[in-house]
């Protein structure tokens, strides 16, 4: 069905060209478009938009769930269900309250009443002795998929988790929504008083702008599909995938111990012209060196790494929230370094190359266009892209000041993506009130014992460590 929608699309837009021209037969098909998606708003329905369609491609075969938890002052479970997150999120939030279906091999998102929502909000009552038992949890939870019929996130609370504190547990598609839009929501979840007060506001692209960034689109895709295509495989990078290549029905979740950010901070200034964020990568580069020798394998000189950016904009108040995922990319060649300096001064080069907006915005606008595409022939395409990467690291640049959820302060933060399509190893570094730590999400059957990757980690990024042996680095 989807490819017989999809060749009757086709060939209807080529008819148009022919006997309208192209730029006659653009402008019909995006008034067109626009007026399908006002009568559909009307009727309860809205097109996908973004990252929204790549959950299309894998829903209800695999599961791609993304979870976390918070850990925040002790607040009753009838109040943050039904006084904050009903009546503040569920009713001003409209993507909460929908669920997905899909149309002719359209996809789209469809209203279905708050109450239908609120039952993916569940008190539990599970004894977790330390934080091993908490992130066990969240990979035993991250196992199971969410109904289509249901809108696609869940939350878990415990109350009592300790005499002064609770836990939230979040799960959900990552195309659904990103980290950005989920903080977003909690920290507007308050008084008056406690939300955020300083909200940047960002000046909109000029006709010209938009134009302009589109028309560099398809410059932007080939130049980061060209890391790819002329990268050089070596046959130790493989050690990072699983023995088939195809991700088994198990992963592994670790989480390093914690950071404080003022330390780490001293850390990266040795370095010239270092940001926090050349530091990670350095950090990165250096242990997985490590961990290829320490499984007595020679390290590869370089890997392919996606490294997400959030795109999103902060809104003004609860029903301003898109929570939509506008996450763009930067594909680079990551190299692998026993030198710690050397890594910060090459990845710092290669990351700055891609990390600019006419190459962020293009491929945020080029997502947009998968919702023209059949959904096999959009798989297809997604998942040869994905194959070629090695892991992904996203750096999560939290709020640096405590933010509150129901008028309950925030203590912390631990996020989890997933492994998905052919990808094995994730690694997230993740900052909040001046604390930082690392998490890894990896196949189980991932060739290398991914504990290992953790305590380096932990030993490179530690101040102190640095501080001992930075003449030897």
């Amino acid at each position: 069905m989807f490819i017989e929608y999809g060749l009757l699309h086709a060939l209807v837009i080529l008819l148009k060209i022919h006997f309208f021209g192209v730029l006659p037969t653009v402008a019909i098909l995006a008034a067109g478009f626009w007026a399908l998606a006002k009568v559909l708003d009307k009727c309860g329905y809205q097109f996908t938009v973004g990252q929204d369609l790549v959950f299309f491609f894998s829903s209800g075969h695999e599961s791609a769930n993304c979870v976390g938890y918070i850990e925040m002052e002790k607040v009753k479970a009838k109040t943050l269900k039904h006084e904050c997150f009903y009546k503040k999120a569920i009713l001003n939030v409209r993507k909460l309250r929908q669920v997905p279906v899909t149309f002719l091999g359209v996809q789209l998102w469809k209203d279905v009443a708050p109450e239908v929502a609120l039952e993916q909000f569940r008190i539990i009552d599970n004894k977790f002795e330390s934080d091993d038992d908490v992130i066990k949890h969240c990979n035993e939870w991250a196992k199971t998929n969410i109904s289509m019929d249901k809108p696609q996130w869940e939350l878990q609370f415990k109350e009592d988790h300790t005499e002064t504190t609770s836990l939230l547990f979040l799960k959900c598609h990552h195309s659904f929504t990103d980290g950005v839009g989920i903080i977003t929501l909690f920290a507007l979840l308050n008084d008056d008083s406690l939300c955020p007060k300083m909200m940047p506001k960002f000046k909109e692209f000029s006709y010209l702008q938009a134009f302009m960034l589109i028309a560099f689109t398809p410059i932007s895709l080939i130049c980061q599909a060209a890391v790819v295509w002329f990268h050089k495989v070596e046959e130790s990078s493989r050690m990072l995938h699983t023995p088939t290549g195809r991700l088994s029905d198990e992963a592994v979740y670790l989480k390093t111990k914690t950071f404080n950010f003022k330390d780490v901070r001293k850390c990266y200034k040795q370095f010239d012209n270092t940001t926090f964020n050349n530091y990670v990568m350095g950090v990165l580069s250096k242990s997985l060196h490590s961990w290829f020798h320490k499984n007595g394998v020679e390290p590869p000189q370089e890997l392919v790494m996606s490294c997400p950016v959030s795109m999103k904009t902060l809104p003004k108040s609860v029903s301003d929230i898109d929570l939509n995922n506008y996450t763009s990319s930067v594909t680079m060649e990551f190299p692998v370094c026993e030198s710690l300096s050397e890594s910060i001064k090459i990845t710092r080069e290669r990351f700055s190359r891609f990390a600019k907006f006419h190459h962020l915005i293009p491929t945020v606008y080029f997502q947009k266009l998968f919702k023209y595409i059949p959904r096999k022939i959009g798989s297809l395409l997604y998942n040869n892209f994905v194959k070629e990467m090695d892991f992904l690291l996203t750096n999560v640049n939290g709020p640096r000041e405590p933010i509150y959820l129901c008028n309950k302060q925030i203590l912390s933060i631990t996020p989890f993506l997933s492994t998905f399509s052919s990808l094995s190893l994730v690694v997230v570094c993740f900052s909040y009130n001046q604390k930082v730590s690392f998490q890894i999400i990896a196949d189980k059957q991932l060739q290398m014992d991914p504990a290992d990757l953790k305590e380096f980690l932990e030993t490179y990024f530690d101040s102190r460590v640095i501080k001992l042996k930075n003449e030897h680095i």
